[in-house]
């Protein structure tokens, strides 16, 4: 019942059910795991090309798990077809995968290891009023968004923890990244995944062994030319989530050879989470397949 106003006119939103599907094409889903989970297959069932951004879906193998830059190929293929369901990746993930994809193209992949400084929005509304809320000097709420104090802090937890010692971000991220680069094992990837005191905007320091040595002007220019893609060609010139958020595009700076080993580069990458990061890459799945079913 609630009126929500979108491209100049006012929208009743509907309690989702079985019947709401029939005669749509396309269905961004954004509402958590278990509604996923639930209606994705039902929608699908409908004739429904569901772009889903929860985690539902992404390691089923039978789904694409898609960044368009990278394999957006897999839509055109999918978009034939009626009905179906194509994953969104988890928003640290996109960004690493689109820096380390020009370079694994050009000088072949062979150990990813990640830092994430990842900005509270990524754990939603809520974590954004808690930030807030302790930056007016108010108390961290016990039942609130984040385990510990966010404010001037940092927190090396991100999701539930696993019994190998992780948290369950940075499995995403080592998983998720071999699915979208179509690696497997042989890519070795690590990731200490932290949440930062940031609004929006998240941050990784990248780490990336190389089959071979690397030149860094090579490296410069197969990422200048990978869409959606920016990269600063002054090693020391850099960007940060204040200046990047509200843009479309990787961001990736700080771009230098490792100078105890040729066959390494390091990077800093950083990507508004709740555009590249989430939203702005759903639509453009969306757009992908809206192309094809035009054709």
């Amino acid at each position: 019942g609630t009126r929500l106003t979108f491209a100049g006119e006012a929208v009743v939103c509907r309690e989702v059910t079985a019947e709401a599907f029939p005669g749509v094409d396309i269905a961004l889903f954004s509402s958590g795991g278990e509604p996923s989970r639930r209606w994705a297959p039902v929608a699908s069932a409908a004739g429904v090309w569901v772009v889903d951004n929860s985690s539902a879906w992404r390691m089923d193998e039978d789904t694409p798990l898609v960044v368009p830059e990278i394999n957006g190929r897999l839509v055109g293929s999918a978009g034939r077809g009626r009905g179906g369901i194509i994953a969104n990746p988890n928003c640290s993930t996109i960004q690493i995968a689109l820096a380390v994809a020009p370079l694994d193209a050009a000088f072949g992949a062979r150990e990813v290891q990640v830092t994430t400084l990842q900005a509270v929005s990524g754990a939603g509304q809520a974590a954004v009023r808690e930030l807030e809320n302790q930056e007016r000097g108010r108390p961290a709420d016990p039942a609130g968004p984040f385990p510990r104090r966010i404010v001037r802090n940092a927190i090396p937890a991100i999701g539930a923890p696993l019994d190998d010692g992780s948290f369950e971000e940075e499995t995403k991220v080592v998983r998720e990244m071999r699915k979208i680069l179509g690696r497997g094992d042989d890519l070795a990837i690590s990731c200490t995944a932290t949440r930062v005191p940031v609004e929006t905007g998240h941050c990784a320091a990248v780490r990336l062994v190389c089959a071979r040595p690397v030149d860094r002007a090579e490296a410069v220019a197969a990422l200048a030319v990978w869409p959606g893609v920016e990269i600063e060609a002054d090693p020391h010139a850099y960007g940060t989530p204040l200046e990047l958020a509200g843009s479309h595009a990787v961001h990736v700076s700080r771009l230098r050879t490792d100078p105890g080993d040729p066959c390494a580069l390091m990077m800093w990458v950083v990507a508004d989470n709740l555009l590249k990061g989430a939203a702005w890459n759903a639509v453009q799945i969306a757009e992908l397949l809206a192309g094809e079913a035009a054709r």
